[in-house]
C-alpha cells in the first residue's frame, strides 16, 4: 500500500497524452530514486536513477549510483547538477515530496518553466 500512490503517478506519467508542440509555461516533474536495491514497480523494478518528464511529454533518464555511504555525496551531486541544469533552462522549483526510509528514498520535485 505504501508505494500503490507513486507506482501510480509514475504510470500516469507514461500514460498521458504526448505532444510535440511545447506548452509555454509548462511543468516538469523529476523522480528520484535513491535506493539500495531496486524498489519493486508493478513487475519490474527500477535501479537507483533520476527521471525527468518536459512539459512538452519527452523524458530523460540519468543513473546514480546504488545508495551507500560512499556513493551518497555522489548521488546528491548528480541531483544537484540536475535541478541546477533544470534552474538554467528557466524551471522553478515548486514543490517537492519525499517519502521512503533511509536507502530507499523516492522524491519528487515539480517545476515550472518562466516564460
Amino acid at each position: 500500500m505504501k508505494y500503490l500512490l507513486p507506482n501510480f503517478l509514475i504510470l500516469l506519467m507514461f500514460l498521458i497524452p504526448q505532444s510535440s508542440k511545447a506548452q509555454v509555461g509548462g511543468y516538469a516533474t523529476v523522480r528520484v530514486f535513491d535506493c539500495n536495491k531496486s524498489v519493486a514497480l508493478g513487475s519490474g523494478y527500477v535501479a537507483a536513477k533520476i527521471f525527468i518528464v518536459y512539459e512538452d511529454g519527452k523524458t530523460e533518464e540519468i543513473p546514480l549510483l546504488g545508495y551507500s555511504d560512499k556513493n551518497e555525496l555522489e548521488n546528491l551531486k548528480t541531483i544537484n547538477a540536475t535541478i541546477n541544469r533544470l534552474k538554467s533552462k528557466g524551471y522553478f522549483l515548486i514543490a517537492q515530496y519525499t517519502t521512503g526510509e533511509q536507502g530507499n528514498l523516492i522524491s519528487d520535485y515539480t517545476f515550472l518553466k518562466q516564460e
